[in-house]
């Protein structure tokens, strides 16, 4: 796909996602039939579909059988007329998706998966210990099921000897695969070869990108193996996470249209709280510390840390506010989650953005928020850099959102042996502060 075909699905979707209030409906799915003219009764998906010189079609001739398109379209009676349509330039039969694991009971999980654009279901029962389950799409080739609830993780961890940071991977599982192995976290078959080593992901794996699913039981698995060799993966919540689990579903990739609709449940209740990525999402937290560095998604603001909330009472008050909500006179520390000024929305730290976050965050107050957790440095995403490091002169914030749908934009940060370096995905280092200053 070209880029400006990306723009206009995207732009599309957008759209469509937010007329969808009036009365307007939005379907991906295969062109089933159309006519030989651009005009007339097409078949989309299961629903028919008129076509009049009021509806706006981009690149008709490419839209053939078999092909996919975003379709907007209104209900007027018992008839569909289509307001806008966009060409998907795959075809149903190319499209991998899942597995979605839905807990029935405490023994029994449903494992619903798209291979070659056909939904198979199955069920695992007398599920009394961990289970692997093999044989399940061309990404995720087996999983571990294991029927306990994942608990709550730690708030605070002592230094590792190495650490690997990187957030904001949008769905781009091949480019996280791609740097991970790179700087020898993982080896060629995607296993876990850091050891003792910590890799914290900063929020915001999810949306844009159309490989969440493949990226989501990837760290899922890392996560296991990192435990057993000793080492741990922290994945710290952001504000797309919660979107997707609060039904705000505007960034999702148009595939995710698509495969929720032939599996027949919606997105965010595909990752509901009965769901295994679902109710893993809602054991993690929002605010981490391991050794010298504050991890959050958006930013720990001044407002919030007035309010002198200890951070595992924190995670334990986003755990309780998911999926966000709003709520009347709400502050960042009763409503950490849905806030403006609470961890997953924050954006004070930057002058561009500083105004509608009442104003910007000053070094003594950085300093106060990283003395009173025992940091040296808040590491944040949320809000894109050029490259990862100190957003300031200051040296208290480093920035490590990049985009990561550009191979040659994706970083990370990493800390060894108390020395910090921005990394590249060929493996390439650069020490942020050769003085050693900070």
């Amino acid at each position: 796909m070209n880029q400006k075909t990306a723009l206009l699905i995207g732009l599309l979707f957008t759209i469509t996602i937010q007329v969808q209030a009036q009365s307007r409906k939005i379907l991906f799915e295969e062109v089933k039939a159309r006519p030989a003219a651009t005009t007339g009764q097409w078949v989309i998906g299961n629903k028919n579909m008129i076509v009049d010189s009021n509806s706006q079609i981009a690149s008709a001739a490419e839209i053939k059988t078999g092909s996919l398109a975003v379709t907007e379209y209104f209900e007027v009676g018992d008839k569909n007329y289509v307001t806008r349509m966009q060409p998907y330039p795959i075809q149903a039969s190319e499209i991998n998706d899942g597995p979605y694991v839905n807990w029935l009971d405490p023994q029994t999980a449903e494992i619903i998966t798209m291979v070659n654009g056909k939904v198979t279901r199955q069920q695992i029962e007398k599920l009394t210990e961990p289970r692997v389950i093999k044989q399940l799409t061309p990404r995720v080739q087996s999983l571990m099921l294991d029927p306990a609830p994942p608990s709550p993780p730690k708030s605070e961890w002592e230094q590792p000897s190495r650490l690997m940071a990187i957030s904001d991977l949008e769905g781009n599982y091949l480019n996280a695969v791609r740097f991970l192995e790179n700087n020898k976290v993982i080896d060629e078959q995607g296993h876990w070869i850091w050891g003792e080593g910590h890799l914290v992901l900063v929020g915001d794996l999810v949306d844009r990108g159309q490989s969440v699913t493949e990226l989501m039981w990837l760290i899922h698995r890392l996560e296991q193996e990192a435990i057993a060799a000793g080492g741990q993966v922290h994945y710290v919540l952001g504000n797309h996470e919660a979107m997707v689990m609060g039904g705000d579903l505007r960034y999702i990739h148009p595939k995710y249209l698509f495969t929720s609709t032939r599996i027949g449940v919606a997105y965010d209740q595909l990752h509901g709280p009965n769901t295994e990525i679902g109710r893993w999402w809602r054991s993690k937290n929002g605010v981490t510390r391991v050794g010298d560095l504050l991890f959050v998604h958006g930013g720990y603001s001044p407002k919030l840390d007035a309010a002198k909330i200890e951070i595992q009472q924190l995670n334990r008050l986003i755990r309780e506010g998911l999926p966000p909500r709003k709520s009347v006179g709400a502050t960042p520390a009763t409503n950490p989650v849905g806030d403006m000024h609470g961890p997953f929305w924050y954006r004070g730290y930057f002058p561009k953005h500083a105004a509608a976050w009442d104003g910007l965050a000053t070094p003594d107050q950085l300093k106060q928020i990283l003395n009173r957790h025992n940091a040296k440095h808040v590491v944040i995403g949320h809000t894109v850099v050029d490259q990862v490091g100190p957003i300031d002169d200051s040296g208290f914030v480093l920035g490590i959102d990049v985009k990561w749908a550009d191979s040659k934009k994706c970083e990370g940060l990493l800390q060894e042996n108390g020395i910090l370096y921005r990394v590249l995905i060929n493996g390439q280092r650069q020490r942020l502060f050769p003085d050693n200053a900070k």
